[in-house]
């Protein structure tokens, strides 16, 4: 029996060591009614040492159990396990408050934990969870679900679903979804990426809501997304007529990075202008569910990399204004890969990218794609985390031990791991902090 498989046969082996072992986020909730339409943890739990640090602790999720391991990225020391009951594919947590947001697509609920109290409020979803974006310098967090949209705020614990769904009158099984959702954290525009047709939806972030005399954050919201979603049609640019796939919006509103899901190219798509760019023909061959990778737009929106899993990369600069307002024509440069990448992220001050996948790890400079360094697993890298400071990139593999590895990426030398613990197989990684808004 392989390990994965027997990893997966037993999923539920956390539980047995969490009651005596753990200190648990989740206590005794009671379940949600329309009356309690929240399960909170009882005062108890206010009595447990804070967990917000945003430049010390990562939260290490398991890809087969419900733990989250705690640990100090400084010292490796073991701080915590959380657990909420499910598996925690999908969470995020805010950058300017002490709020942790877990989910997974195979149950309709959201965990709220507060890091300071320790308190844990579970709110029930119309269907599952896929994605979680927290908005910056508000208490709401944008989430997207199996075919809706929707809006918590979490200090009300209150939920707005908007009234249009993204599904697929073909649909075949519960588990899929058939758009993808991007957001901007400064316009704190939204976008949704049809996989159905080659057409953006966007929803206009509160600016304009400001300037018509609402004044608090809540009320802003509560005007903006009375608005319907805008199309944009992009059919034009995608000649085969596919749907569109992932991708990742700018902070500003400036750019968006997406994908075409058959996977035939990747697409640039400036909002202010309309101005589309093309990578040019990506998959050379083959089948694989999402060839193209999640596109990465560093912090100045300076670089966007587009690349697939067989290594062709597709690289535009966009650090002149005459590009990036269209008066001069950008064409990407392009390099290849010696393994099969699956994550890209950048560090040290946007200088170098870092660029995870099968059995590899690379190093590599902005300014010249021969001036890198590699390193080379046995297994898969799965996650990669950049520090606040940009400076540490915190790694996870496929099937390797109950590890967090970091990498200096100012020396691009390896420091010592991070043991795990409560961990079989570490997956997702957070922080409070990262040094990309866009991620």
């Amino acid at each position: 029996m392989s390990r994965r498989r027997f990893l997966a046969t037993a999923a539920a082996w956390p539980l047995a060591w969490a009651a005596g072992r753990a200190s648990l986020a989740v206590e005794a909730q009671a379940p949600a009614t329309s009356a309690n339409p929240s399960a909170a943890t009882p005062a108890s739990a206010a009595a447990k040492a804070s967990l917000h640090a945003p430049t010390r602790y990562a939260f290490v999720a398991d890809r087969f159990s419900y733990a989250i391991s705690v640990v100090e990225i400084d010292t490796g020391r073991h701080v915590d396990t959380l657990s909420f009951g499910f598996r925690p594919r999908v969470f995020e947590m805010a950058r300017d408050d002490a709020m942790l947001a877990v989910g997974s697509p195979e149950v309709p609920a959201i965990c709220l934990h507060n890091l300071q109290t320790r308190q844990t409020h579970r709110l029930a979803l119309p269907s599952p969870l896929y994605q979680i974006f927290f908005v910056p310098q508000t208490r709401l967090l944008a989430i997207g679900m199996r075919d809706q949209v929707g809006l918590i705020d979490y200090e009300r614990l209150s939920l707005t679903v908007l009234a249009r769904r993204f599904d697929s009158p073909r649909r075949e099984t519960a588990l899929n979804t058939y758009y993808s959702l991007l957001f901007s954290s400064f316009s704190q525009t939204f976008w949704v990426l049809d996989e159905l047709r080659p057409s953006l939806w966007r929803q206009p972030g509160p600016a304009s809501a400001a300037a018509s005399g609402a004044f608090s954050w809540r009320e802003n919201w509560q005007h903006s997304w009375q608005e319907a979603w805008q199309e944009i049609d992009l059919a034009a640019h995608v000649p085969g007529g596919s749907g569109l796939g992932i991708g990742v919006a700018s902070a500003e509103d400036a750019l968006l990075a997406l994908t075409v899901d058959d996977g035939s190219q990747g697409l640039l798509y400036f909002p202010q202008t309309g101005r589309v760019c093309s990578t040019g023909p990506m998959r050379r061959s083959g089948h694989t569910n999402e060839p193209l990778l999640m596109p990465y737009i560093d912090a100045a929106s300076a670089h966007v990399l587009f690349g697939d899993v067989q290594g062709h990369m597709a690289l535009f600069g966009l650090d002149d204004e005459a590009a990036r307002s269209g008066q001069r024509e950008v064409r990407p440069e392009r390099f290849v890969l010696d393994f099969s990448p699956r994550v890209i992220r950048s560090g040290w001050l946007d200088s170098t990218w870092i660029i995870g996948g099968d059995r590899a790890l690379q190093l590599q400079s902005f300014a010249d794609p021969a001036d890198r360094k590699q390193f080379r697993f046995r297994e898969a890298v799965t996650g990669i985390w950049v520090t606040g400071d940009s400076k540490t990139a915190l790694v996870t593999l496929d099937e390797g031990p109950s590890r967090l590895y970091r990498y200096d990426i100012r020396t691009r030398e390896p420091l010592a791991p991070i043991f795990v613990p409560h961990v079989a197989m570490p997956g997702l990684v957070r922080m409070g902090s990262n040094n990309s808004i866009c991620y």
